[in-house]
């Protein structure tokens, strides 16, 4: 059995596509549907005293945009940690010992599971995107489709973005509680914070990840394409560099 269609097995039978499948399906179905019924709820607990609720009606882009602003949270969140206990090759020392000794180098040992993870990641994406797509439709009218098809590919290359930090994190760590926090961290805070300096505000990864919701009410602009053009160099260089740091590793 060749690694490949071990790490796809990995996949299956430790049930983790099932985590994924489920949060972003979950979001997809359910944000829609509450956006469609948010109003009424809140107007029915309001009741017939001096509070009075005014809520729109809500719009496809409403539906759409609920979804995508939420994925990048949970989504991200469900992401990292999976990918984190998939990446964390050294946190079992016999395991480890035995691929590290049989397997020849370290890009053959850890190429198929980053490709296996980053995929299963960017396939829940776009499963969720079109799950959310549909049930929008079905509630709210038809969304724009091409800002909707457009939010679901940046959404799912977000995904993989997730997937490269917490490869980077785990190429560095053994354990996978230290993996996970690191690449949390990174993900929740170092770039969110990166936002907030004037010069990379509207082309870093932020700008980036809010862009599947930001599509859904203004069109694309020059800004739009370099943050896409910064995120995925980064991607790359944390790929590279957990790949370089691997090749350090010893027994």
């Amino acid at each position: 059995m060749n690694l490949w269609r071990l790490e796809w097995l990995r996949l299956l039978r430790t049930g983790r596509w099932i985590g994924l499948a489920a949060v972003f399906l979950l979001l997809g179905f359910g944000e829609p549907l509450a956006t469609r019924y948010l109003g009424e709820l809140l107007s029915g607990a309001a009741g017939n005293g001096y509070i009075q609720v005014t809520v729109t009606k809500p719009q496809p882009s409403d539906g759409m945009g609920a979804y995508f602003g939420n994925i990048t949270t949970l989504g991200t969140l469900v992401i990292v940690v999976i990918a984190g206990l998939a990446f964390s090759v050294r946190a079992n020392p016999p395991l480890a010992a035995l691929y590290l000794t049989h397997v020849p180098g370290r890009i053959g040992l850890l190429v198929p599971r980053l490709v296996t993870m980053a995929a299963a990641a960017a396939s829940a994406s776009v499963v969720g995107g079109v799950a959310a797509a549909y049930e929008t439709t079905l509630l709210l009218g038809a969304p724009a489709v091409r800002a909707t098809a457009t939010g679901i590919l940046i959404s799912s290359l977000g995904a993989v973005f997730a997937v490269a930090v917490t490869f980077l994190a785990a190429m560095f760590l053994r354990g996978q509680v230290g993996t996970i926090a690191v690449a949390l961290g990174a993900t929740f805070v170092a770039v969110p914070f990166a936002n907030l300096i004037p010069g990379i505000r509207n082309i870093g990864p932020a700008a980036f990840i809010a862009l599947p919701k930001q599509l859904q009410l203004t069109e694309w602009r020059t800004d739009d394409t370099r943050a896409t053009v910064v995120t995925l160099l980064l991607a790359a260089a944390c790929v590279a560099g957990g790949l370089w740091r691997a090749s350090r590793w010893e027994l």
